[in-house]
Order: C-alpha cells, then sequence, then structure tokens
C-alpha cells in the first residue's frame, strides 16, 4: 500500500532522513521505535507530506505522490489519516464539530450523514456522552480519542500515529492504546511511532528502528525484542525495556 523509495530530508544544513526505504502492506501495523532525534517523526510526515522530502520517492498504491503534476496533495492527505501528539482539535468546536468538519467541507457529506458517522465513531471510541463537550472540557486521553475519531471520521485507507500518548498522563494512555489495538484488530493499515514498547510487541507486524535518519534494523517484534541483530538496536532496548 505505502512504498518508500530512498527518502532524504534535510532543514538547511541538518540532514534528518538519509535514504530511507521500506514499505507498509495493506492491513499492516507497522510500528516505528527509536530514539528522540532520529527521524521518526518526520518520516511520518513526510508520508502524508506535511513534511516535502528533499529526495526520494514515496508511493501510495502505486502513485507516486511526489509527482506533484498528477497527484493531489490534498486528495493524499484525506486518505492518509493521521492522529499528533499533541491532539490539535479545534477549541473552539465540540467534539461532534470537531469529527463532522472533514467529512463535509472535504469529503462534502451532508450534515445530517456526518453526524450520523461521528456518533458512530464516538461509540467506536467510548466517548459518545461527551459529544457536545469542547475539548477544555476534555481530559488529554478523550481529546486523543476524538482525534482518533476524527481522522476515522475522512474514511482513510491508513491511519499514522505520531507518539500519540507522549502528551498523556500515565492512567490516561491504555484508554487510547485500546483503540489503537480495536483498529488494528479490525484490519486497518497503521504506521505508528511510538514509545510504547508493549504496544509494538503486542500489535504491531513489524517493527522498525531507526536511528541518525536511517532504519538500522527491522523485522517482526519477536525478532527485534528478543533477537536484536544490531549494536544499536541492543543498546536502545536495554535501555527501554
Amino acid at each position: 500500500m505505502i512504498e518508500v523509495v530512498d527518502l532524504h530530508k534535510r532543514f538547511n544544513s541538518l540532514h534528518v532522513l538519509k535514504g530511507i526505504t521500506t514499505h507498509v502492506e495493506p492491513g499492516e501495523v507497522v510500528c516505528i521505535i527509536g530514539p528522540s532525534g532520529s527521524g521518526k517523526s518526520t518520516f511520518l510526515r513526510c508520508l502524508n507530506l506535511l513534511e516535502e522530502p528533499s529526495a526520494g520517492q514515496i508511493f501510495i498504491e502505486g502513485v507516486n505522490i511526489l509527482d506533484h503534476k498528477n497527484a493531489n496533495i490534498n486528495e493524499v492527505r484525506a486518505e492518509m489519516g493521521m492522529v499528533f501528539q499533541r491532539f490539535n482539535l479545534f477549541p473552539n468546536m465540540t467534539a461532534l464539530q470537531n469529527i463532522t468538519i472533514g467529512p463535509v467541507q472535504v469529503r462534502k457529506l451532508c450534515q445530517e450523514e456526518a453526524e450520523e458517522r461521528a456518533y458512530t465513531l464516538l461509540d467506536k471510541v467510548g466517548l459518545r456522552e461527551k459529544a457536545h463537550e469542547y475539548p477544555d472540557n476534555l481530559s488529554g486521553g478523550q481529546q486523543q480519542r476524538v482525534a482518533i475519531a476524527r481522522a476515522l471520521s475522512m474514511h482513510p485507507k491508513a491511519m499514522l500515529f505520531d507518539e500519540p500518548t507522549s502528551a498523556l498522563d500515565p492512567e490516561m494512555i491504555k484508554e487510547v492504546l485500546d483503540v489503537m489495538k480495536d483498529l488494528a484488530k479490525e484490519g486497518m493499515t497503521m504506521v505508528v511511532v511510538s514509545h510504547e514498547m508493549g504496544f509494538a510487541r503486542e500489535v504491531s507486524d513489524r517493527v522498525l528502528f531507526m536511528d541518525d535518519g536511517v532504519i538500522v534494523e527491522e523485522g517482526p517484534p519477536s525478532q527485534v525484542f528478543n533477537h536484536p541483530q544490531n549494536e544499536r538496536t541492543k543498546s536502545f532496548l536495554s535501555k527501554v525495556l
């Protein structure tokens, strides 16, 4: 579904991604782990062009999304749901309004249909009773679950999660991870940047370990966590497990 070939990203003289080549199959859950500053979030943001790569190719279902003459960036983003660290909900809109605005304005759904879909998604994330609450009245975990529902409202083909629990208090992390586990069981294609090693070990089909802008090691979680081959991977895991 997603194929990345020799991807580079530079911020002026800073070379953040140094030739990433990987792929994501339909229905696959890929977790990206590694130390802070290794390029994980930048890589994720390149997948839906929130960051413009400096070189390389990204194919979504066979279409090169960096071919701006033939690929519509807004259409690409609509197909790739994104959940950020900091929720990014519109503070002046209720949970319901946050979820319906995209389908109405981008997908051109009627308001009634968008709201029906939104309530279904609020049920899915366990927050129907919070439909008319504003973000400031919700806990961090509740806000992140609304953010997941908002991303799902666009019927994306894949979901990208950029450290979705890093801004949450420890007791709120489980409620967000449980929603993500349910999505994985339903077959949603997911790319997850996370420090939650238990989640990566339990849910992912494949784990990528990134360091200094490159993929150092990748494989099934049982291999990467239990039998890492690279010394840098071994050093990192010894500190976090």
